[in-house]
Protein backbone atom coordinates (compact mmCIF):
# COMPACT_ATOMS: atom_id res chain seq x y z
CA UNK A 1 0.00 0.00 0.00
CA UNK A 2 1.42 3.37 -1.04
CA UNK A 3 1.43 6.31 1.33
CA UNK A 4 2.53 9.91 1.32
CA UNK A 5 5.99 10.50 2.76
CA UNK A 6 6.06 12.44 6.00
CA UNK A 7 7.07 16.08 5.54
CA UNK A 8 8.58 17.80 8.61
CA UNK A 9 6.89 21.11 9.47
CA UNK A 10 8.63 24.06 7.87
CA UNK A 11 8.40 27.77 7.23
CA UNK A 12 5.41 29.27 5.41
CA UNK A 13 5.67 29.15 1.60
CA UNK A 14 9.31 28.01 1.40
CA UNK A 15 9.05 24.98 3.70
CA UNK A 16 12.28 23.34 4.87
CA UNK A 17 14.42 24.07 1.81
CA UNK A 18 16.18 27.14 3.29
CA UNK A 19 17.08 25.20 6.45
CA UNK A 20 18.47 22.32 4.41
CA UNK A 21 20.46 24.64 2.15
CA UNK A 22 21.72 26.90 4.97
CA UNK A 23 22.92 24.20 7.39
CA UNK A 24 22.65 20.69 5.91
CA UNK A 25 24.42 18.94 8.80
CA UNK A 26 22.18 20.43 11.46
CA UNK A 27 19.02 19.88 9.45
CA UNK A 28 19.78 16.27 8.53
CA UNK A 29 20.88 15.22 12.02
CA UNK A 30 17.82 16.95 13.45
CA UNK A 31 15.48 15.11 11.09
CA UNK A 32 17.31 11.82 11.76
CA UNK A 33 16.96 12.22 15.54
CA UNK A 34 13.35 13.42 15.41
CA UNK A 35 11.89 10.96 12.90
CA UNK A 36 14.35 8.09 12.47
CA UNK A 37 12.39 5.79 14.75
CA UNK A 38 9.05 6.60 13.08
CA UNK A 39 9.62 6.84 9.33
CA UNK A 40 12.05 5.15 6.93
CA UNK A 41 12.17 8.37 4.91
CA UNK A 42 10.86 11.94 4.93
CA UNK A 43 10.32 14.43 2.13
CA UNK A 44 11.30 18.06 1.77
CA UNK A 45 8.91 19.66 -0.74
CA UNK A 46 10.05 23.07 -2.01
CA UNK A 47 7.46 25.39 -3.60
CA UNK A 48 9.36 25.13 -6.92
CA UNK A 49 11.84 22.59 -8.21
CA UNK A 50 12.26 18.96 -7.32
CA UNK A 51 11.37 17.22 -4.09
CA UNK A 52 14.10 15.92 -1.83
CA UNK A 53 13.68 12.60 -0.04
CA UNK A 54 15.88 12.01 3.01
CA UNK A 55 16.44 8.31 3.74
CA UNK A 56 16.44 7.84 7.52
CA UNK A 57 16.65 4.04 7.63
CA UNK A 58 20.30 3.00 7.04
CA UNK A 59 19.26 -0.50 5.95
CA UNK A 60 17.14 1.13 3.27
CA UNK A 61 20.12 3.29 2.29
CA UNK A 62 22.19 0.16 1.64
CA UNK A 63 19.32 -1.33 -0.36
CA UNK A 64 19.28 1.75 -2.58
CA UNK A 65 23.06 1.77 -3.04
CA UNK A 66 23.02 -1.90 -4.03
CA UNK A 67 20.22 -1.48 -6.59
CA UNK A 68 21.82 -0.07 -9.74
CA UNK A 69 18.92 -1.32 -11.83
CA UNK A 70 16.42 1.06 -10.20
CA UNK A 71 18.66 3.90 -8.95
CA UNK A 72 21.41 5.98 -10.52
CA UNK A 73 23.84 8.51 -9.15
CA UNK A 74 22.65 12.01 -10.09
CA UNK A 75 25.10 14.44 -11.67
CA UNK A 76 25.27 17.05 -8.92
CA UNK A 77 27.08 20.26 -9.79
CA UNK A 78 28.83 21.43 -12.92
CA UNK A 79 32.09 19.58 -12.24
CA UNK A 80 30.42 16.17 -12.23
CA UNK A 81 28.24 17.03 -15.21
CA UNK A 82 31.35 17.88 -17.23
CA UNK A 83 33.37 14.79 -16.38
CA UNK A 84 32.72 11.11 -17.02
CA UNK A 85 35.02 9.63 -14.41
CA UNK A 86 34.32 6.65 -12.20
CA UNK A 87 32.41 8.76 -9.65
CA UNK A 88 29.94 10.37 -12.06
CA UNK A 89 29.56 7.87 -14.93
CA UNK A 90 26.67 5.43 -15.17
CA UNK A 91 25.52 2.25 -16.88
CA UNK A 92 27.76 0.43 -19.32
CA UNK A 93 30.41 3.16 -19.23
CA UNK A 94 30.77 2.82 -15.45
CA UNK A 95 30.98 -0.98 -15.75
CA UNK A 96 33.75 -0.69 -18.34
CA UNK A 97 35.65 1.81 -16.21
CA UNK A 98 35.36 -0.28 -13.06
CA UNK A 99 36.49 -3.47 -14.81
CA UNK A 100 39.58 -1.67 -16.15
CA UNK A 101 40.51 -0.07 -12.82
CA UNK A 102 39.62 -2.77 -10.26
CA UNK A 103 42.87 -4.75 -10.83
CA UNK A 104 44.86 -1.66 -9.82
CA UNK A 105 43.39 -1.75 -6.30
CA UNK A 106 43.81 -5.35 -5.17
CA UNK A 107 46.46 -7.79 -3.97
CA UNK A 108 50.08 -6.88 -4.49
CA UNK A 109 49.21 -3.42 -5.78
CA UNK A 110 47.95 -2.47 -2.31
CA UNK A 111 51.24 -3.57 -0.77
CA UNK A 112 53.14 -1.47 -3.33
CA UNK A 113 51.01 1.59 -2.54
CA UNK A 114 51.59 1.07 1.19
CA UNK A 115 55.36 1.10 0.71
CA UNK A 116 55.09 4.29 -1.37
CA UNK A 117 52.97 5.90 1.36
CA UNK A 118 55.56 5.03 4.02
CA UNK A 119 58.43 6.35 1.91
CA UNK A 120 56.59 9.58 1.10
CA UNK A 121 55.72 10.14 4.75
CA UNK A 122 59.36 9.73 5.75
CA UNK A 123 60.49 12.24 3.12
CA UNK A 124 57.75 14.72 4.04
CA UNK A 125 58.42 14.58 7.75
CA UNK A 126 62.11 15.27 7.16
CA UNK A 127 61.07 18.69 5.80
CA UNK A 128 58.90 19.68 8.76
CA UNK A 129 60.17 22.39 11.14
CA UNK A 130 61.35 21.54 14.63
CA UNK A 131 58.37 23.54 15.85
CA UNK A 132 55.82 25.96 14.48
CA UNK A 133 52.26 26.44 13.27
CA UNK A 134 51.02 24.82 10.06
CA UNK A 135 47.77 24.67 8.13
CA UNK A 136 47.32 20.97 8.75
CA UNK A 137 44.76 20.37 6.01
CA UNK A 138 46.95 22.03 3.39
CA UNK A 139 50.08 20.18 4.51
CA UNK A 140 48.29 16.85 4.46
CA UNK A 141 46.71 17.62 1.07
CA UNK A 142 50.16 18.06 -0.43
CA UNK A 143 51.33 14.84 1.24
CA UNK A 144 48.35 12.79 0.04
CA UNK A 145 48.61 14.17 -3.47
CA UNK A 146 52.25 13.04 -3.59
CA UNK A 147 51.21 9.56 -2.46
CA UNK A 148 48.43 9.39 -5.04
CA UNK A 149 50.52 10.58 -7.99
CA UNK A 150 53.47 8.35 -7.07
CA UNK A 151 51.22 5.33 -6.56
CA UNK A 152 48.70 5.67 -9.37
CA UNK A 153 50.59 7.78 -11.96
CA UNK A 154 54.24 6.80 -11.25
CA UNK A 155 55.16 10.49 -10.98
CA UNK A 156 56.06 12.66 -8.01
CA UNK A 157 54.42 16.01 -7.24
CA UNK A 158 56.28 19.09 -6.10
CA UNK A 159 54.88 21.45 -3.49
CA UNK A 160 53.91 24.14 -6.01
CA UNK A 161 51.74 21.73 -8.00
CA UNK A 162 50.17 20.35 -4.82
CA UNK A 163 49.28 23.85 -3.64
CA UNK A 164 47.72 24.69 -7.02
CA UNK A 165 45.44 21.67 -6.83
CA UNK A 166 44.59 22.31 -3.17
CA UNK A 167 43.59 25.91 -3.95
CA UNK A 168 41.61 24.87 -7.04
CA UNK A 169 39.63 22.35 -5.00
CA UNK A 170 38.90 24.99 -2.38
CA UNK A 171 37.43 27.22 -5.10
CA UNK A 172 35.30 24.41 -6.53
CA UNK A 173 34.03 23.48 -3.07
CA UNK A 174 33.20 27.09 -2.22
CA UNK A 175 31.17 27.45 -5.39
CA UNK A 176 29.36 24.17 -4.80
CA UNK A 177 28.57 25.23 -1.24
CA UNK A 178 27.16 28.53 -2.44
CA UNK A 179 25.01 26.79 -5.05
CA UNK A 180 23.38 24.05 -2.93
CA UNK A 181 20.10 25.96 -3.10
CA UNK A 182 20.52 26.16 -6.88
CA UNK A 183 20.71 22.39 -7.23
CA UNK A 184 17.16 22.00 -6.00
CA UNK A 185 15.70 24.67 -8.27
CA UNK A 186 14.46 24.23 -11.84
CA UNK A 187 17.35 24.46 -14.29
CA UNK A 188 16.04 27.73 -15.74
CA UNK A 189 16.39 29.39 -12.33
CA UNK A 190 19.89 28.14 -11.53
CA UNK A 191 22.82 30.53 -11.65
CA UNK A 192 25.81 29.84 -13.88
CA UNK A 193 29.36 29.13 -12.83
CA UNK A 194 31.81 31.91 -12.02
CA UNK A 195 35.05 32.79 -13.78
CA UNK A 196 36.87 31.61 -10.63
CA UNK A 197 35.26 28.19 -11.05
CA UNK A 198 36.31 28.01 -14.69
CA UNK A 199 39.88 28.96 -13.79
CA UNK A 200 40.05 26.36 -11.02
CA UNK A 201 38.66 23.68 -13.33
CA UNK A 202 41.28 24.59 -15.93
CA UNK A 203 44.01 24.12 -13.31
CA UNK A 204 42.85 20.56 -12.63
CA UNK A 205 42.74 19.80 -16.36
CA UNK A 206 46.24 21.18 -16.95
CA UNK A 207 47.82 19.28 -14.06
CA UNK A 208 46.09 16.05 -15.12
CA UNK A 209 47.26 16.61 -18.70
CA UNK A 210 50.88 16.79 -17.50
CA UNK A 211 50.61 13.26 -16.08
CA UNK A 212 48.72 11.87 -19.08
CA UNK A 213 51.07 13.45 -21.64
CA UNK A 214 54.10 12.01 -19.85
CA UNK A 215 52.64 8.52 -20.23
CA UNK A 216 51.67 9.05 -23.88
CA UNK A 217 55.16 10.33 -24.71
CA UNK A 218 56.85 7.18 -23.38
CA UNK A 219 56.89 3.94 -25.36
CA UNK A 220 56.99 1.76 -22.26
CA UNK A 221 55.64 3.72 -19.25
CA UNK A 222 55.32 2.00 -15.85
CA UNK A 223 52.22 -0.09 -15.21
CA UNK A 224 49.76 2.10 -13.32
CA UNK A 225 46.24 3.53 -13.52
CA UNK A 226 46.97 5.76 -16.51
CA UNK A 227 48.62 2.99 -18.54
CA UNK A 228 45.70 0.69 -17.73
CA UNK A 229 43.37 3.32 -19.17
CA UNK A 230 45.61 3.92 -22.19
CA UNK A 231 45.60 0.19 -22.97
CA UNK A 232 41.82 0.04 -22.53
CA UNK A 233 41.32 2.99 -24.88
CA UNK A 234 43.26 1.10 -27.54
CA UNK A 235 41.12 -2.03 -27.15
CA UNK A 236 38.26 -2.00 -29.71
CA UNK A 237 36.13 -4.17 -27.42
CA UNK A 238 36.19 -1.57 -24.63
CA UNK A 239 34.24 1.68 -25.03
CA UNK A 240 35.37 4.47 -22.75
CA UNK A 241 34.47 8.16 -22.75
CA UNK A 242 36.15 10.63 -25.11
CA UNK A 243 37.98 12.45 -22.32
CA UNK A 244 38.56 9.30 -20.27
CA UNK A 245 42.25 9.85 -19.53
CA UNK A 246 41.87 13.40 -18.25
CA UNK A 247 38.59 12.77 -16.41
CA UNK A 248 39.89 9.74 -14.53
CA UNK A 249 43.21 11.39 -13.73
CA UNK A 250 41.41 14.40 -12.27
CA UNK A 251 39.13 12.08 -10.28
CA UNK A 252 41.93 10.09 -8.64
CA UNK A 253 44.20 13.10 -8.23
CA UNK A 254 41.56 15.11 -6.38
CA UNK A 255 39.33 12.49 -4.76
CA UNK A 256 42.16 10.43 -3.35
CA UNK A 257 44.00 13.52 -2.21
CA UNK A 258 41.26 15.47 -0.49
CA UNK A 259 39.22 12.79 1.27
CA UNK A 260 42.30 11.11 2.77
CA UNK A 261 43.83 14.43 3.82
CA UNK A 262 40.57 15.37 5.54
CA UNK A 263 40.42 12.04 7.38
CA UNK A 264 43.98 12.42 8.69
CA UNK A 265 43.45 16.07 9.64
CA UNK A 266 40.24 15.31 11.53
CA UNK A 267 41.94 12.39 13.28
CA UNK A 268 44.59 14.79 14.57
CA UNK A 269 41.79 17.10 15.74
CA UNK A 270 40.04 14.34 17.67
CA UNK A 271 43.33 13.17 19.17
CA UNK A 272 44.09 16.76 20.20
CA UNK A 273 40.79 16.76 22.06
CA UNK A 274 41.61 13.36 23.62
CA UNK A 275 45.27 13.38 24.77
CA UNK A 276 45.08 9.91 26.31
CA UNK A 277 44.07 8.42 22.95
CA UNK A 278 46.90 10.32 21.26
CA UNK A 279 49.43 8.84 23.67
CA UNK A 280 48.10 5.34 22.98
CA UNK A 281 48.61 5.84 19.24
CA UNK A 282 52.13 7.15 19.88
CA UNK A 283 53.00 4.25 22.17
CA UNK A 284 51.72 1.74 19.61
CA UNK A 285 53.65 3.43 16.80
CA UNK A 286 56.90 3.35 18.75
CA UNK A 287 56.36 -0.27 19.69
CA UNK A 288 55.52 -1.43 16.16
CA UNK A 289 57.69 0.90 14.06
CA UNK A 290 60.57 1.61 16.47
CA UNK A 291 61.23 4.97 14.83
CA UNK A 292 61.21 3.62 11.29
CA UNK A 293 58.76 4.26 8.50
CA UNK A 294 55.64 2.09 8.27
CA UNK A 295 55.25 -0.64 5.67
CA UNK A 296 52.62 -3.11 4.54
CA UNK A 297 53.72 -5.72 7.07
CA UNK A 298 53.09 -3.27 9.93
CA UNK A 299 49.49 -2.54 9.03
CA UNK A 300 47.87 -5.38 10.95
CA UNK A 301 49.82 -4.41 14.10
CA UNK A 302 48.51 -0.83 14.20
CA UNK A 303 45.21 -1.81 15.82
CA UNK A 304 44.76 1.22 18.10
CA UNK A 305 45.54 3.51 15.17
CA UNK A 306 43.00 1.70 12.98
CA UNK A 307 40.29 2.25 15.59
CA UNK A 308 41.12 5.95 15.71
CA UNK A 309 40.76 6.20 11.93
CA UNK A 310 37.44 4.34 11.94
CA UNK A 311 36.06 6.51 14.73
CA UNK A 312 37.21 9.64 12.88
CA UNK A 313 35.35 8.43 9.80
CA UNK A 314 32.26 7.90 11.93
CA UNK A 315 32.17 11.39 13.45
CA UNK A 316 33.60 13.38 10.53
CA UNK A 317 33.22 11.40 7.29
CA UNK A 318 34.75 13.26 4.36
CA UNK A 319 31.89 11.88 2.24
CA UNK A 320 29.10 13.26 4.42
CA UNK A 321 26.24 12.41 2.06
CA UNK A 322 25.55 10.29 -1.01
CA UNK A 323 22.68 10.82 -3.40
CA UNK A 324 20.63 8.68 -5.75
CA UNK A 325 17.62 9.18 -8.02
CA UNK A 326 15.11 6.65 -9.38
CA UNK A 327 15.54 5.74 -13.03
CA UNK A 328 11.73 5.56 -13.31
CA UNK A 329 8.75 6.00 -10.94
CA UNK A 330 8.85 3.41 -8.16
CA UNK A 331 7.66 2.59 -4.67
CA UNK A 332 10.20 2.73 -1.85
CA UNK A 333 9.25 1.73 1.70
CA UNK A 334 5.60 2.17 0.69
CA UNK A 335 6.17 5.66 -0.71
CA UNK A 336 5.92 6.68 -4.36
CA UNK A 337 9.05 8.35 -5.76
CA UNK A 338 9.08 10.08 -9.11
CA UNK A 339 11.72 9.50 -11.76
CA UNK A 340 14.69 11.75 -11.00
CA UNK A 341 13.53 12.62 -7.48
CA UNK A 342 16.57 13.60 -5.41
CA UNK A 343 17.22 11.13 -2.58
CA UNK A 344 19.74 12.02 0.12
CA UNK A 345 21.44 9.25 2.10
CA UNK A 346 22.89 11.27 5.00
CA UNK A 347 26.00 9.35 6.08
CA UNK A 348 26.89 12.04 8.63
CA UNK A 349 23.48 11.79 10.32
CA UNK A 350 23.44 7.98 10.30
CA UNK A 351 26.89 7.95 11.89
CA UNK A 352 25.57 10.05 14.77
CA UNK A 353 22.18 8.41 15.28
CA UNK A 354 21.68 7.58 19.01
CA UNK A 355 19.60 4.54 18.04
CA UNK A 356 22.65 3.01 16.37
CA UNK A 357 25.47 4.29 18.58
CA UNK A 358 25.97 4.64 22.32
CA UNK A 359 27.12 8.17 23.20
CA UNK A 360 27.13 9.02 19.48
CA UNK A 361 28.83 12.43 19.84
CA UNK A 362 31.68 11.03 21.93
CA UNK A 363 35.00 10.19 20.29
CA UNK A 364 35.53 6.63 21.46
CA UNK A 365 37.95 4.53 19.36
CA UNK A 366 37.52 1.60 21.74
CA UNK A 367 33.94 1.09 20.52
CA UNK A 368 35.57 -0.57 17.48
CA UNK A 369 37.18 -3.17 19.67
CA UNK A 370 34.00 -4.33 21.35
CA UNK A 371 30.48 -3.20 20.47
CA UNK A 372 30.76 -1.60 17.03
CA UNK A 373 30.77 -3.62 13.84
CA UNK A 374 32.48 -2.56 10.64
CA UNK A 375 29.52 -4.06 8.81
CA UNK A 376 26.90 -2.09 10.73
CA UNK A 377 24.29 -0.61 8.39
CA UNK A 378 24.65 2.76 10.13
CA UNK A 379 28.35 2.95 9.21
CA UNK A 380 29.34 3.41 5.58
CA UNK A 381 31.99 6.15 5.20
CA UNK A 382 33.05 4.84 1.77
CA UNK A 383 29.54 4.22 0.49
CA UNK A 384 28.14 0.75 -0.14
CA UNK A 385 27.11 -1.63 -2.86
CA UNK A 386 28.75 -2.00 -6.30
CA UNK A 387 29.89 1.64 -6.30
CA UNK A 388 31.68 1.49 -2.96
CA UNK A 389 34.85 3.62 -3.09
CA UNK A 390 37.47 1.78 -5.12
CA UNK A 391 40.33 3.30 -3.11
CA UNK A 392 39.00 2.66 0.38
CA UNK A 393 41.85 0.34 1.46
CA UNK A 394 44.45 2.74 0.08
CA UNK A 395 42.87 5.57 2.08
CA UNK A 396 42.68 3.56 5.31
CA UNK A 397 46.30 2.44 4.97
CA UNK A 398 47.58 5.94 4.30
CA UNK A 399 45.64 7.40 7.23
CA UNK A 400 46.96 4.78 9.66
CA UNK A 401 50.51 5.23 8.43
CA UNK A 402 50.31 9.03 8.68
CA UNK A 403 49.04 9.05 12.26
CA UNK A 404 51.52 6.45 13.45
CA UNK A 405 54.62 7.82 11.72
CA UNK A 406 53.97 11.46 12.57
CA UNK A 407 53.13 10.85 16.22
CA UNK A 408 56.22 8.79 16.92
CA UNK A 409 58.33 11.81 15.89
CA UNK A 410 56.11 14.88 16.48
CA UNK A 411 53.43 16.19 18.71
CA UNK A 412 50.55 17.67 16.72
CA UNK A 413 47.99 19.82 18.52
CA UNK A 414 45.11 21.28 16.53
CA UNK A 415 44.42 24.68 18.05
CA UNK A 416 40.67 24.87 17.33
CA UNK A 417 38.41 23.86 20.22
CA UNK A 418 35.61 23.03 17.79
CA UNK A 419 35.50 22.17 14.11
CA UNK A 420 33.72 24.64 11.85
CA UNK A 421 32.62 22.32 9.07
CA UNK A 422 31.63 23.20 5.51
CA UNK A 423 29.53 20.46 3.91
CA UNK A 424 30.11 20.99 0.21
CA UNK A 425 31.41 18.31 -2.18
CA UNK A 426 33.28 16.93 0.82
CA UNK A 427 33.12 17.78 4.52
CA UNK A 428 35.85 20.41 4.71
CA UNK A 429 36.93 22.84 7.43
CA UNK A 430 35.55 26.30 6.64
CA UNK A 431 39.04 27.83 6.90
CA UNK A 432 42.63 26.82 7.68
CA UNK A 433 42.95 24.04 10.23
CA UNK A 434 45.90 25.31 12.23
CA UNK A 435 48.03 23.01 14.36
CA UNK A 436 51.08 23.45 16.56
CA UNK A 437 53.77 20.92 15.64
CA UNK A 438 56.87 20.17 17.71
CA UNK A 439 59.54 17.51 17.22
CA UNK A 440 59.95 14.94 19.98
CA UNK A 441 63.24 13.75 21.44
Amino acid sequence: MEREAHTPPGLPVVGNLPRLARDPLRFLTGVQNAYGNQYPLVRVDPPVGQSVTVVLDPELAHEILADRARFRRPSVGVEEQRRQGLVSSDGALWEQQRSVLDPEFVGGRLAEYAEIAGETLEETLAEWPESGTVDLFEELSILTMRVITRSLFSRDTDRERGERVHEALATLNDEFDASVFDLLLPERLQSGVSSEFEAADAVLDSVAAEFVDWHLDHEDPPRDVITALVDAKADPDIELSENELIDQTVLFMTGGQETTALTIAYAFYWLSQNPAAKERVRAEARDVLDGGRPGWADLSELTVTERVVRETLRLTPAAWNVSREPREPLTLAGTQLDEGEFAMLPIYAHHRDPRAWSDPLTFDPDRWGSTASRGDDAYYPFGSGPRVCIGRQVALTEAQFALAHVLQHYDVAVTADELDLQPSVTLRPSGPLEAEVSALD
